[in-house]
Parts: structure tokens; C-alpha cells; sequence
């Protein structure tokens, strides 16, 4: 108890949640969570890569033509 206050008994927040949830005893223990940082921290910089191709200006205004030959009623006649 710190400041007389008493630990809640059931975390009923996400906060609070996440603040009980024992995160070194999962590193220490679970192969899972370390692998998958890992290979988060790995696969960041080909994920970038791909973000920033296919974002890029060039690749915009090529898709946004092949968007507007895609812009018809339903009464014209297909292209």
C-alpha cells in the first residue's frame, strides 16, 4: 500500500490492465513475445520501403488516372 491506498483487486481498465500484465516474466520466459519483436524490428525497414514506393508521388497520379477511366454510370456503355 502506498499513500494508503489499496492495489485494485480486478484491473477493470485497459490502463490497468496493461499496467499489471507481467511483461519480464513473458520476455524471460515466452519465445513468442521476443521473437516477434525481433522480427518486428527487422522487417520495419522492408516495410518502410514498401510504404514510401508505393506512396510516392509518381505512383499517386498513376493510379489516380486508372481511377478516373474506372468513372461511368450505369447507363454508359463499358470502355
Amino acid at each position: 500500500m502506498a499513500g494508503g491506498v489499496e492495489p485494485v483487486r480486478y484491473p477493470y481498465s485497459v490502463a490497468g490492465k496493461i499496467k499489471l500484465f507481467p511483461f519480464r516474466f513473458h520476455w524471460k520466459n515466452g519465445r513468442f513475445v521476443r521473437y516477434l519483436s525481433y522480427a518486428l524490428l527487422a522487417t520495419l525497414p522492408v516495410i518502410y520501403k514498401i510504404h514510401s514506393g508505393v506512396h510516392s508521388p509518381g505512383n499517386v497520379r498513376q493510379w489516380d488516372q486508372i481511377r478516373k477511366k474506372r468513372e461511368h454510370t450505369h447507363f454508359d456503355p463499358p470502355h
